[in-house]
């Protein structure tokens, strides 16, 4: 089983490499379809690997970078720099990041009661920032001169980036960066499965909770910036994929991270499969995302 998961993201990548308009061109596959994988594989791990260790971290499974507001303020970070004209690839993740963590920020004050930080509070804050965050966008994406549907691509998801010599650069760089926090994230994967034994218990071995809890915050806004600055701000993979590696894989964490990153960036890429070849039109990647997700997260209310 534990192999299948590379196989299955193998053989969905050579699909996304040969499948699509413009047949087996080689400058297609190369320039336009190679980049698209890559960044398929990158985008969908690190939103399903955040999303799987905030579900542990807060010990909900209804939990993901879209919904506690992470995404949103990523995402108006990338508009409002399209409405300063600040457009590269340098200025787009730290304008994401600046509001990612902004929009924590808030979520954490909004959520302390009586001084301390309460789960529930602080998933209905995250519901809360996020609307405000969307509205927002959608204000300055109207405030905007440019054509709507350049930005509405850029911040509803899809991996339409072309890479130039320069880009390639910084991805490299970026994703260099990324590997090295997803590494830190990981490194807490006993504490997490200490935490399913209950907040107080793991308190009494020694897991410091707040601490954790700040520095794997900003960890988690870094690298869902970093996503969102060149995919745009993709819903539902982070909620769905933890879900289906825990039932593949069982709930510790040391195996259950790994393998929703890599479920995560098949999932993206059969998406992205879907986006560029069921309609006449390239879909933008949330609304395929959302058509599989929606279901699943009436499932999971059901259940919780």
């Amino acid at each position: 089983m534990k192999y299948g998961i590379f196989i299955l993201l193998i053989f969905i990548s050579f699909l996304s490499l040969i499948v699509g308009p413009g047949g087996m061109d080689k400058e297609i596959i190369v320039k336009i379809r190679l980049p698209r994988v890559l960044l398929g594989i990158f985008a969908g791990g690190v939103l399903s690997f955040v999303g799987g260790f905030l579900q542990g971290l807060l010990q909900n499974p209804l939990c993901d970078p879209y919904i506690l507001g992470i995404s949103s303020g990523a995402g108006f970070g990338v508009a409002l720099a399209f409405l300063l004209g600040k457009v590269s690839y340098f200025t787009l993740p730290f304008f994401a990041f600046l509001f990612s963590l902004l929009s924590l920020f808030f979520v954490y004050l909004i959520a302390q009661i009586s001084g301390r930080i309460q789960k529930l509070s602080l998933l209905l804050s995250g519901v809360l920032v996020s609307f405000l965050f969307s509205s927002l966008t959608i204000l300055v994406m109207v405030l905007n001169r440019k054509p709507l549907s350049s930005i509405i691509y850029l911040i509803m998801g899809n991996l339409s980036v072309i890479f130039t010599p320069l880009t390639l650069k910084i991805f490299a760089i970026i994703l260099g960066i990324s590997l090295f926090l997803l590494f830190f994230l990981f490194s807490y994967a006993r504490e997490l499965d200490i935490l399913t034994t209950g907040e107080e218990p793991a308190k009494s071995l020694g897991v410091n909770t707040e601490k954790m809890m700040k520095l794997t915050f900003i960890t988690s806004s870094f690298l869902v910036a970093f996503v969102v600055s060149y995919v745009g701000s993709i819903s539902f993979v982070g909620l769905v994929v933890p879900h289906l590696a825990r039932s593949l894989f069982g709930f510790h964490h040391k195996r259950l991270l790994p393998t929703s990153f890599l479920l995560g960036g098949s999932l993206l890429l059969i998406s992205d499969l879907f986006a560029r070849t069921i309609a006449p039109v390239e879909l933008p990647l949330s609304v395929v995302t959302a058509i599989f997700g929606v279901p699943f997260f009436l499932y999971l209310l059901r259940k919780v």
